[in-house]
């Protein structure tokens, strides 16, 4: 009789498949290890250990940057699958599910927390979150809610969890390899994208490269930054966006940064009142452990 134990596939050790799925999400080693509270290095050896008992490669390693291959790929969707199988009984029999209506800007939203939300639920399984959109509107009562105030002095926003600064970036399409040669001046020899109608983040720019903001090629204004970071990635000009906000396009090679020592600081993101006790105030305080990271 045949041992049915020798025709089983030999299962990846269990702890790495979290670190592939959040390094595959995130595209940052860095950011998958403060989800998983480790460090980059030991995220880094997860990974290898994993890639070494398949026997593939499941990222391209390039400077600063990691992406799936083709294997990855394909295996991601499997162990996405699996993950999510396992984290729906969890919480299925966890009692007392608690439901939780976070209120951010658009942007905010879309770029900086949805990324980051993985944590949190880590953290806190029994969790129902609803995010909602200013922009679009709100149908409940938010228990949290994220505002955007302007500034240029960081001690106008001692509370906030995320300091918005700002740096000229483009689309590698329009500039090439003359980026090198270019001076803070001679970016507005090219059109200009503002994210505002009255070019807030590009005056605070200029102030801190000491040029006058003096557009003259033109100009396109548009009312939100996600809009102005979409028409940068076309090469439609220069932007000004926040590299909290950009982080998966520069890491692509999507946009890139031009003088990336003039960056200001235009405004913070900040809880708008403080929470009562409980998971608000538990979200709030999470919100605060990514300050300066």
């Amino acid at each position: 009789m045949r041992n049915s134990q020798s025709n089983r596939t030999k299962l990846p050790p269990l702890a790495t498949l979290p670190a592939f799925s959040i390094v595959a999400r995130t595209g940052s080693l860095t950011l998958a290890a403060r989800e998983l509270h480790k460090t980059p290095g030991a995220i880094s050896r997860q990974i290898k250990s994993l890639e070494d008992m398949l026997g593939v490669n499941l990222f391209h390693r390039r400077h600063n940057a990691i992406s799936l291959t083709d294997a990855g790929r394909q295996y991601l969707t499997h162990v996405n699958a699996a993950l999510a199988t396992i984290e729906s009984g969890t919480r299925a029999l966890l009692p007392d599910r608690v439901r939780l209506v976070i209120q951010a800007p658009i942007t905010l939203a879309r770029r900086w927390l949805i990324p980051r939300l993985g944590a949190y639920l880590q953290e806190n399984p029994n969790v129902d979150l609803n995010i909602q959109s200013l922009a679009l509107g709100a149908n409940d009562v938010p228990d949290v809610t994220i505002t955007y105030s302007r500034g240029s002095e960081d001690t106008r926003f001692p509370s906030a969890f995320l300091l918005d600064r700002t740096v000229a970036v483009c689309s590698p399409l329009l500039l090439g390899g003359s980026a090198q040669a270019m001076t803070p001046a001679a970016l507005l020899d090219l059109p200009i994208l503002l994210d505002t109608s009255d070019g807030w983040s590009w005056h605070r720019w200029c102030e801190a490269a000491k040029t006058p903001f003096q557009p003259r090629s033109g100009s396109i204004t548009f009312d939100t930054d996600e809009a102005s970071i979409d028409a940068c990635m076309t090469g439609l000009g220069i932007g000004q966006a926040s590299p909290s906000l950009i982080e998966r396009e520069l890491r692509e090679g999507q946009l890139m940064l031009l003088f990336p020592t003039i960056n200001p600081i235009v405004g913070a993101y900040e809880i708008a009142a403080p929470a009562p006790p409980g998971r608000a105030a538990g979200f709030n305080q999470w919100l605060q452990t990514w300050r300066d990271t």
